[in-house]
């Protein structure tokens, strides 16, 4: 978690880069450059200001802006503006599923197995989505391997807002939102395979709109968390208070 505002901004990089060089030409590239070029200095920030805590807080809540972006870039008709937010956001949604690690689950061992494949399946996806924004991807043949690693992201969530339901740091509220989440992602994957597309958009607008919501509460919640610290002043006095 130390390292996730450096994972966020290679993220974002990759993004930039697919899009800088696809809208601007060399230009694009050029500001690209530039953004290596800076790359020490986001390490040094990131290792030395904010609270890692912070950092999976604010990447959540862009997630949430890129995905409700690309859901009005939809229906404005915007379709590369569309596939460029959707790429940022499973982008993002890598560092959403790293951070449900720290969810409180009553199966750890389960919990983290889940999780495992959860983070497997949002690279997969991430690999999709950036050929859909190549143009290598397109159509039925779209939806038909996005349903994959979208049912086992879904079933992530599901599993760690439903085994750790109501634990601090996020509470009843944003779990129920983790549950509706998780299982609109898992309702996409089930309509797209029964061959109900006119269904499948449906449920994907509202599975959007509810991840959307839930994500903002576990980026006020992870904001919210500190973690607990024994200082080494307060080991010394516990010491010495018992001998």
């Amino acid at each position: 978690m130390r390292w996730t505002g450096v994972f966020g901004y290679l993220a974002a990089l990759v993004v930039a880069t697919l899009l800088l060089s696809g809208w601007l030409g060399w230009t694009g590239w050029l500001l690209v450059i530039c953004l290596l070029l800076a790359l020490p200095v986001v390490v040094l920030v990131a290792g030395s200001s904010w609270h890692p805590l912070r950092w999976s807080s604010a990447l959540a809540f862009v997630s949430a802006l890129a995905l409700f972006g690309s859901l009005l870039s939809q229906y404005a008709g915007w379709i590369e503006g569309r596939d460029g937010l959707l790429l940022l956001w499973t982008v993002l949604l890598l560092a959403v599923a790293i951070a449900l690690f720290m969810h409180p689950m009553r199966g750890p061992a389960w919990g983290l197995f889940v999780g495992f494949w959860g983070t497997v399946a949002v690279i997969w996806l991430i690999v999709l989505q950036a050929l859909a924004a190549a143009g290598s991807l397109r159509g039925s043949a779209y939806s038909e391997w996005v349903a994959w690693p979208l049912v086992i992201v879904g079933i992530w969530i599901l599993v760690a807002s439903g085994t750790g339901f109501g634990e601090p740091p996020f509470g009843r509220v944003v779990d129920a939102l983790g549950l509706l989440t998780g299982a609109g992602l898992v309702s996409i994957s089930i309509a797209t395979w029964s061959g109900a597309g006119d269904l499948s958009k449906t449920i994907a607008a509202a599975a959007a709109i509810v991840y959307c919501l839930w994500s903002v509460g576990l980026a006020w919640a992870l904001w919210r968390y500190q973690p607990p610290r024994e200082t080494m002043r307060d080991m010394t006095r516990t010491a010495e208070a018992l001998t």
